[in-house]
């Protein structure tokens, strides 16, 4: 995740609609997809509809249920046409290239569910002890397997993060390979997107997860070999390919190093051995992270990360912005954030395929979109787009680059006033956020990549049933001071530690979806703030440099209003769910409970 440079976005912005050719799905996606740290560019690819006051609730793909019931044509091109009946049907010029009426009201219904205030509390205020590691870290090798095993093994109190690492050699490697799933076919491969971010992620060949080998029959030795001639978790037809049709080698993680002392990427600078703020910022907050994950029992849902100082050489040919690439190898001697593979492909990439990728969304298991949903929420997702989920061959998703979340990804220093944006949340999976206010509006994935909306698996209601160990986790940071959770789990800010306790108590009180709604109010009031100075009635290429600047600052609000979720007659699978997270056991989804668009009813 990350933002690219503002000439990008102004590029993007720029590409008219109807030059996009199904032909290109697969890159449009890709590259769209990535949300910006600081500010949203104008996005025609994903929302249609840049008005959030408008009469028409519903992503207009939806449409497209009835249309291609009488099409010839496919999926896509039903799609297409009705997205551009849809526009025709509600203004002349296609909305998202409009800016919005100034007139147009903000202050629309939210669809909050029913507080519950009989959540038992279970363990009383105290601070903990000293925290297990989960794991050991030698040298830089984290057992990533071993440790989700023993935080789903662990008693309330369990173990937190991973022992301290120390100082390796690595075997770096450029990440240039392709990825696909299986019940894609074996010619539908993607590659692995670079990033837009100023951070440059390898992948860490021959670290290992002892657990995995064992399964695997292999050596470290015979692994490391392996890997060195096809890197990833290889598949059966690759390794036939180069003749070792025996050999199935478990995956490498990867490193992400913040800056790489002659490595310009994106304009970054630093010394060879000294770490800079922003570095020491993201380790320590991804450290963080992972005990909170862990102690709350959420880790499953997500990548392990740990921290290690890395020697060795940055391959050539390393990007330094989407244009251009670095000659020569670099050689490296900083901190690096390690993170445990995750399976498949990301879900920019599946909609590249627009038959089989619906398919693939509506198999996700409903336990883990409502966990995801709630990892986002409580630790402050900010930018959790389609790069940032991937999904596997059994439809499994595994969220990645959450080095940025607890709120670092708004924080300002000087901002420091209780009304601050001290946690902006922005996640595919939470309505009334950005990320998944645009996929609602997606064309692309047959309109289906708005069923992971949460709603669609627990009911419209958007309430849920906590399990024991997070409602465990929840009570401590309610009933603890700000202090007291900082020094626990080593917060890089006291604000950061002051709205999680305002999180897990309104989650406790409330609900998640009213506490959702609370968690939104600061990014409402910036978007109602800024709506007053956009430009309205001009189409993009029209607006000055100023316009550009003043919608850009409306954009920027994480806020969007809470709409129906748009879950196609979705039939949640709770099947073998480690956890029931409904509160309404009796909502089984399916066509009854969607309107003849598709929007799911309330």
């Amino acid at each position: 995740g990350g933002g690219g440079p503002s000439g990008l976005r102004v590029a993007m912005a720029r590409v008219p609609r109807r030059r996009r050719v199904a032909a290109a799905l697969a890159l449009v996606v890709a590259a769209t997809c990535a949300a910006s740290s600081s500010g949203h560019p104008l996005d025609p690819f994903h929302e249609l509809v840049d008005d959030p006051a408008t009469t028409v609730v519903r992503g207009p793909g939806s449409v497209a249920k009835r249309a291609e019931a009488s099409s010839g044509s496919g999926a896509a091109d039903a799609v297409a046409a009705a997205v551009d009946s849809w526009h025709a049907d509600t203004r002349a010029t296609p909305l998202a290239d409009v800016a919005p009426a100034r007139e147009a009201s903000h202050g629309r219904e939210e669809d909050g569910g029913n507080a519950d205030d009989a959540i038992e509390a279970i363990v009383s205020s105290k601070a903990l002890g000293e925290p297990k590691p989960c794991a050991p870290c030698d040298g830089c090798s984290v057992d990533w397997a071993a440790a989700s095993l023993a935080v789903s093994r662990s008693d309330l109190e369990g173990c937190r993060g991973h022992g301290a690492c120390g100082v390796c050699e690595v075997d770096l490697r450029r990440i240039n390979g392709t990825y696909g799933l299986k019940r894609l076919g074996d010619n539908v491969k993607v590659k692995r997107e670079t990033g837009a971010s100023a951070a440059t992620v390898l992948r860490a060949n021959g670290v290992f997860s002892a657990s995995e080998l064992l399964s695997a029959g292999l050596s470290a030795e015979r692994a490391t070999a392996a890997s060195a001639v096809f890197e990833t978790s290889a598949t059966n037809a690759s390794a036939r390919e180069k003749g070792n049709a025996s050999v199935s080698v478990p995956a490498s993680p990867f490193v992400k190093f913040v800056c790489i002392p002659g490595l310009p990427r994106h304009g970054t600078e630093c010394e060879p051995g000294v770490p800079t703020r922003a570095e020491t910022r993201l380790v320590t907050n991804t450290e963080s992270l992972q005990r909170l994950s862990d102690f709350c029992g959420l880790e499953s849902i997500s990548t392990r990360s740990w921290v290690a100082r890395v020697v060795g050489t940055a391959p050539a040919g390393l990007p330094l912005d989407p244009w251009s690439v670095h000659p020569d190898p670099v050689p490296v001697n900083q901190t690096g954030i390690f993170s445990s593979p995750a399976r498949g492909i990301a879900l920019s990439a599946l909609c590249s395929r627009p038959e089989e990728g619906p398919s693939v969304l509506e198999s996700v298991p409903s336990h883990q979109v409502a966990q995801a949903a709630v990892f986002d929420f409580l630790f402050c997702a900010g930018d959790r787009h389609t790069q940032n989920v991937y999904v596997a061959d059994d439809a499994s998703i595994t969220l990645i680059d959450n080095d940025n979340l607890l709120g670092e990804q708004v924080y300002k220093p000087e901002s420091s006033a209780p009304e601050s944006r001290a946690c902006a949340i922005s996640s595919l999976f939470l309505p009334g956020t950005m990320e998944s206010w645009r996929l609602r509006r997606s064309k692309y994935c047959g309109n289906r990549l708005g069923t992971l909306d949460y709603r669609c698996h627990v009911g419209p209601s958007g309430e849920v049933a906590l399990p024991l160990k997070l409602r465990t986790c929840l009570r401590f940071f309610a009933e603890n001071d700000a202090e007291t959770t900082q020094n626990t789990f080593g917060l890089l800010e006291r604000v950061y530690a002051e709205t999680l306790r305002r999180r897990a108590s309104d989650l406790l009180e409330e609900g998640l979806a009213e506490a959702l709604r609370n968690a939104g109010l600061a990014e409402k009031k910036i978007s109602d703030a800024a709506s007053h100075e956009r430009p309205v009635g001009k189409l993009w290429e029209e607006l000055d440099e100023d316009g550009k600047a003043k919608m850009m600052a409306w954009r920027d609000s994480m806020w969007r209003p809470t709409e129906p979720a748009v879950c196609h007659g979705l039939v949640p699978d709770w099947s073998d769910a480690p956890h029931d997270w409904r509160r309404d056991k009796t909502f089984e989804g399916g066509e009854g409970s969607c309107d003849d668009t598709g929007a799911q009813i309330t």
